[in-house]
């Protein structure tokens, strides 16, 4: 579980994250907005038709007061619909009702209200209506009872509540657009900065955009102190490679000058034996130190690719038949897969380099008889080399080193007989022709693969 949780975060995206948490907090702040506006509309509806009963009530007692229950008011009479009262005793008992009530009776409020009350209850035709009941006379405890149909008041609440969801739903696709599009701009400048530092030379890094923004500005600039940092290393390192093989070229050479001057004239045979194992040990320095020479010469951009058509079948044969007396000294045979011709656009010398280094590396290390196979071939992104050779000796864990300088396994096979510099040329030589380097350990091989190389 711990294994898989960093990888199943390390995808997430700040852009997304950030939309959707504004998108978020824009739905709650506008449905907060909805329900507050929704509540004080109604109260505000239920108001104006509180405020109308309140007034009719008021007419109905001066008119009660003046006419008794015979009332001249039109909306009351048989054949009104939407206007009701009823007059209760203080003993329950109903004294008068509106004509067009047709006998029915108007609900009075739940005994112990407070009067006057509003309240909702049916009328008595059956619809739905808001009531009022009021004191008429405090001494006999007379109540009037006033009620209205409520259907009108209600359909323009519920247009008033689509209208408002409909306003709120385009306000909030309207939010979520442009949350989106405003955090993309946002993050545009910074795909910005990504560009320019994708293009940026490790070995002259350009100093920081002014036009930044506050935020990012100390970002950069810290960004570009690492990397001001990280050159600096990078260049002290390379320089005291070089000049450690400067220094160290003409004595090896003239120790190796030496002792083959004073092999002929040894006889006996320890001593000529150490002197020929003294003569491999500057061979094998001597090859160090021209390593290491290449690779700070290719790692400081003092060599650098040349764009030149290149027949690559014809170099793999020109390297195989130049190996062909170290593969019949250690038995082994090599195979090819390679195209009759194979042209493609890179530095011949440097491709060559690469190769010969591969190849040098599966003689050095596949086992004594083994096979060795060579195959070149053409994807759409170009030509691909894979070179493999059998290591049953090595693991996963050797695999991942595979270019580092100066690592090699302890002392194990032929690997004391490296400095392990090999591979970490061909790494540069990689970079320097800008394509892949690629090491893989399958059933029990060891696949070295480089490219793709731009087909011609």
């Amino acid at each position: 579980m711990s294994a898989a949780a960093p990888s199943a975060r390390a995808g997430w995206s700040l852009r997304r994250r950030l939309a959707w948490q504004l998108a978020l907090v824009a739905g709650a702040v506008l449905a907060l907005l909805f329900v507050l506006l929704d509540t004080l509309i109604d109260r505000e509806i239920y108001a104006h038709l509180d405020q109308g009963l309140a007034l009719r009530a008021e007419v109905i007692t001066h008119a009660l007061q003046r006419h008794g229950a015979d009332l001249p008011l039109p909306d009351y009479q048989e054949d009104g619909h939407t206007e009701f009262f009823t007059v209760y005793a203080g003993d329950g008992r109903v004294l008068a009702t509106s004509p067009n009530s047709r006998g029915l009776l108007l609900p009075p409020p739940r005994a112990g209200t407070r009067l006057p009350a509003f309240y909702d209850a049916g009328l008595p035709d059956g619809h739905p209506g808001r009531l009022l009941a009021r004191t008429l006379d405090p001494v006999a405890g007379t109540r009037l009872v006033v009620g209205t149909e409520r259907a009108h008041w209600d359909a323009v609440e519920r247009r008033v509540h689509a209208l408002l969801m409909l306003g709120i739903g385009l306000a909030l696709l309207a939010v979520v657009v442009l949350a989106v599009w405003l955090v993309g701009r946002s993050f545009g400048l910074l795909e910005g900065l990504r560009a320019d530092l994708a293009a940026v030379d490790a070995d002259t890094p350009a100093p920081p955009p002014a036009d930044l923004p506050r935020e990012l500005q100390p970002f950069a600039r810290s960004l570009h102190a690492a990397m001001e940092r990280l050159r600096e290393a990078a260049q002290r390192e390379r320089r005291f490679a070089r000049d450690l093989a400067h220094e160290l070229r003409t004595p090896v050479a003239e120790i190796q000058a030496s002792a083959e001057a004073a092999l002929p004239q040894l006889r006996e045979a320890p001593a000529r034996s150490a002197l020929q194992a003294m003569l491999e040990a500057g061979r094998r320095m001597q090859r160090s130190i021209e390593s290491l020479l290449v690779l700070a010469r290719v790692e400081s951009g003092l060599e650098r690719p040349a764009a030149d058509p290149v027949e690559l079948a014809a170099l793999l044969r020109a390297l195989l038949a130049a190996a062909a007396p170290r593969l019949a000294a250690r038995g082994l045979r090599a195979t090819t897969t390679v195209p009759d011709t194979a042209w493609a656009l890179g530095d011949a010398g440097m491709l060559e380099r690469l190769a010969s280094n591969l190849l040098d590396n599966a003689i050095d290390y596949a086992p004594a008889g083994s096979l060795l196979h060579l195959h070149l071939w053409r994807t759409p992104a170009g030509w691909q080399l894979d070179i493999a050779n059998p290591a049953p000796d090595l693991g996963a864990d050797d695999v991942a080193h595979f270019g580092e300088r100066f690592w090699r396994r302890e002392a194990e096979g032929g690997t004391a007989l490296h400095a392990g510099l090999g591979l970490a040329l061909c790494r540069a030589l990689a970079d320097a022709l800008g394509i892949t380097l690629g090491f893989a350990l399958e059933d029990g091989h060891l696949h070295a693969r480089i490219g793709p190389l731009p087909a011609l």
